[in-house]
């Protein structure tokens, strides 16, 4: 009887050794899918962040396209305010040419009619 009774412990003891196998093995079945969820998670996370990036970079390049597009727009009107001054101060000494001559026509006329 006492020989059956330790064959009876051992028994339980092999028992009790897998069960606590299973559950550690259980544990770590869990643990591991944990992980692999965390996984999941940081590459979908950093999928976006990559994403974010893309597109913040978009807008810097548009918007630094837009900085040189006005640039460039304030350099041409800069140009053309340059250009009409001129055109505006060519004017001047046209007309004031133009006056100029208007009176010494008059005066040729004038002396035309008088000899």
């Amino acid at each position: 009887m006492e020989g059956k009774r330790q064959l009876e412990k051992r028994d339980f003891g092999k028992r009790l050794s897998l069960d606590s196998s299973l559950v550690e093995y259980m544990d770590s079945n869990k643990y591991i899918e944990h992980l692999l969820t965390q996984l999941e998670e940081q590459h979908r996370s950093l999928w976006r962040e990559k994403l974010a990036v893309a597109r913040l970079q978009r807008e810097v390049v548009q918007r630094r396209s837009e900085g040189a597009m006005h640039e460039k727009l304030i350099h041409e009107l800069e140009e053309e305010r340059h250009l009409r001054l001129q055109s505006e101060k060519r004017l001047q000494e046209v007309t004031l040419e133009s006056e100029r001559n208007r009176i010494q026509m008059r005066g040729l006329q004038q002396q035309f009619s008088s000899s």
